[in-house]
């Protein structure tokens, strides 16, 4: 069953993308698999299933190793954006995410070089917090996967 929204906004439609912006950038609402997604701009074109960084004026680009540094809220667009186009990312909930090869399922993901792709692949201060795949994967491709709570980016030393 599609994910949908339970949080009364009028007009949501999780796959419609505009060159013009249809509510606020920024704006939430929960989801009905327990998750949440925020409106945002695209500042680049964004794939579909692909992880994007979202700033604080909410733009979202591509998640990459070096973007990652700018900004360390992560979402997952389930359709594609064009650059400038406005549109919903997932914030947590279950969801598709494009993964690189070889990707075990319930372990930590971190950003590539590769825009809107993950692996689990050790990548120092580019852990994805809150997020896992449900299965292994041997080609790249775009899996089912679990954010619990907001993902972010995890940086620096963790308290011990």
């Amino acid at each position: 069953m599609p994910t949908f929204s339970v949080s009364g906004v009028i007009g949501t439609n999780f796959t419609d993308t505009s060159s013009t912006a249809q509510f606020t950038p920024g704006t939430k609402v929960l989801l009905s698999d327990g998750g949440e997604a925020m409106y945002v701009q695209a500042s680049e074109a964004i794939s579909t299933y692909g992880a994007v960084t979202i700033t604080a004026s909410q733009t979202a680009a591509l998640l990459t190793t070096t973007n990652s540094a700018n900004s360390k809220r992560v979402g997952f667009a389930q359709v594609s954006i064009a650059s400038g186009y406005y549109g919903w990312v997932q914030l947590s909930g279950v969801m598709q995410v494009n993964l690189a090869a070889n990707c075990d399922d319930n372990v930590p993901l971190y950003t590539t070089a590769t825009g809107g792709v993950l692996d689990d692949a050790t990548v120092s201060g580019c852990l994805v917090i809150g997020c896992t795949s449900t299965r292994t994967i041997s080609n790249a491709t775009a899996v089912t996967c679990i954010a619990a709570g907001i993902a972010v980016i995890g940086t620096g030393a963790m308290p011990g």
